[in-house]
């Protein structure tokens, strides 16, 4: 048997994910940004830093990378949103038919709150579904930040063989290291709301 979560808690850890990506997808788009700034001083400093190109291509992948899937998991969020509703609506329809059953001794409601309840069954496994992958998606996007901090590490090893730019790419080296421990602190945000409600 599928467990089936609260509609309300799912609906509302749905939106809190969905603001934890929101912010997280801010933030990729300003890792992209200084992705794009790095690729522009390795273009200016040449052939001097030609280890620093294939890096600064990889970092801008990841970039783009990561803003596509916190946008997919934003739609994958609302999706869950608009199951923990319709899941709402259901069990307050099933209360009502019961009730009505009662007061007026209606036998006709019973095919109707069958077919109800298996529609609800589908949704739910569906809504079950939805957040598996949206754990998948998150646990992802957390590799792809620890994969980011790899390469600035790297960006710094690659920088001290130029001089002239060292101190730029120095810094870009610490951009991405903020911007990546920022999106890793969203997503594992988003991921805390998820656990709760699995566990709920």
């Amino acid at each position: 048997m599928v467990k089936e979560y609260s509609p309300v808690k799912s609906a509302v850890t749905a939106s809190q994910v969905a603001g934890e990506l929101y912010r997280a997808s801010l933030i990729a788009r300003q890792l992209s940004l200084a992705a794009k700034n790095s690729q522009a001083v390795v273009h200016r400093a040449g052939s001097r830093v030609a280890g620093l190109k294939v890096i600064s291509e990889y970092f801008a992948d990841l970039a783009l990378k990561t803003i596509k899937l916190a946008e997919d998991i934003n739609t994958i969020s609302l999706d869950i949103s608009q199951m923990a509703v319709e899941r709402w609506r259901l069990n307050t329809l099933i209360g009502h038919l019961f009730d009505s059953q009662e007061k007026n001794a209606n036998d006709n409601v019973e095919q109707i709150v069958h077919d109800i309840q298996t529609h609800q069954l589908e949704l739910n496994n569906r809504f079950n579904i939805e957040i598996r992958k949206l754990e998948s998606q998150l646990e992802e996007i957390q590799q792809y930040m620890q994969a980011s901090r790899v390469i600035a590490v790297s960006f710094r090893l690659e920088a001290t063989q130029t001089d002239e730019y060292q101190g730029i790419l120095d810094d870009m080296a610490d951009n991405i290291d903020v911007f990546s421990e920022k999106i890793k602190q969203h997503v594992i945000g988003a991921k805390n709301y998820i656990d709760r409600l699995l566990q709920s």
